[in-house]
Formats: structure tokens, C-alpha cells, sequence
């Protein structure tokens, strides 16, 4: 996948699953997203936002009896949040000066940060082994991620987010 077409489909990966609040409501959607993307992103702005951020939270951050749709990465690798692989990633953002305000295996932040790093991969060959890395974790357990939204989901967005990211992880890797 050419680098533009990659950066510009990790960066539609972290909008998807970013928290949808008024900062993410009016930033303005990258021009280089795919039309598809594009038009979801939009959707998604033009529901309720109350409605919307409901479902995030219900999906993603709190619902009983548990989070059915947890967005981290060692929850899936390792049964549990802030796991090792938590810390690796953590430490690789470090390696990079970037701490980020979500836990760093959050797959908005993985995408976000991947994104940047797709720009950099020819600096240096830590950052083609940094990106390695991060992308090959990436893939491990957004599968499961994916159908779990696909089956939880109730307004319809974030199943179309997870089938849009399902098919940008597979053309990058």
C-alpha cells in the first residue's frame, strides 16, 4: 500500500474509534480519507449527539455487566487491561517523545500513532521496526475487536467502522 494510502487509512481507523465529542465532532475530516469513510464519518456527526456518545460509552468504556467491545489491545492478547504488551507499546510511544492521554493500546491511539509513524518509516530502521512491531500487534487482536462490534453494536456506525478498518488493516499488512 502506497504511504499516503496508509496513513490515510490508519488515521480513518483512529476517527472511527475515537471518542466522539465536540473536539472529534468538529474537526474537519482529512481530505485524503476514503469516500467511504468520508461519508460514515459524516453520518456519524450528523446523528444525535447524545445518542452517539451513549453508544460509545455503552460499546467501549462502561456498560454492565462488562464492556462488551473493550478497545485494547491486551484485553484480547492478554485477558487483561494494561497488560505487557500495553507497556511495550507504551514504551515504543516513548521511544518517540509521546505519551498519549488513552492507555496505548486503545486502537484510536494505536492508529493515530501508527499513522505518524507510517510518515517517519524511512528516518530510520528503528521506525520500520517500531512500525512492524505496532502493526503486527495491531493485527493480532482487532479481529476479535471487530466481531464484537459487529455484534453488539445498535446504531449501525460502528459495525460499518469496524468493516471499513477490517479492510484498511488488510491492504496494509
Amino acid at each position: 500500500m502506497p504511504e499516503a494510502n496508509r496513513h490515510n487509512g490508519l488515521q480513518t481507523i483512529s476517527l472511527l474509534f475515537s471518542y466522539p465529542d465536540r473536539k472529534w465532532a468538529s474537526t474537519p475530516i482529512p481530505q485524503g480519507l476514503a469516500e467511504d469513510a468520508r461519508t460514515l464519518i459524516a453520518e456519524m456527526r450528523a446523528l444525535d449527539p447524545v445518542a452517539l456518545e451513549n453508544e460509545y460509552i455503552r460499546l467501549f468504556v462502561n456498560s454492565m455487566p462488562e464492556v462488551p467491545c473493550a478497545p485494547y489491545g491486551s484485553v484480547y492478547l492478554e485477558g487483561t487491561v494494561m497488560g505487557e504488551s500495553t507497556l511495550k507499546v507504551a514504551d515504543i510511544y516513548r521511544q518517540h517523545g509521546l505519551v498519549p492521554e488513552e492507555m496505548a493500546d486503545h486502537i484510536a491511539v494505536e492508529a493515530e500513532f501508527l499513522a505518524w509513524l507510517s510518515d517517519r518509516i524511512d528516518e530510520a530502521e528503528e521506525n520500520r521496526k517500531h512500525f512492524g512491531f505496532l502493526l503486527g500487534h495491531l493485527q493480532k487482536w482487532t479481529a476479535d475487536f471487530f466481531a464484537r462490534v459487529e455484534r453488539h453494536d445498535r446504531l449501525g456506525c460502528y459495525r460499518q467502522s469496524a468493516r471499513i478498518a477490517r479492510e484498511i488493516l488488510a491492504k496494509i499488512g
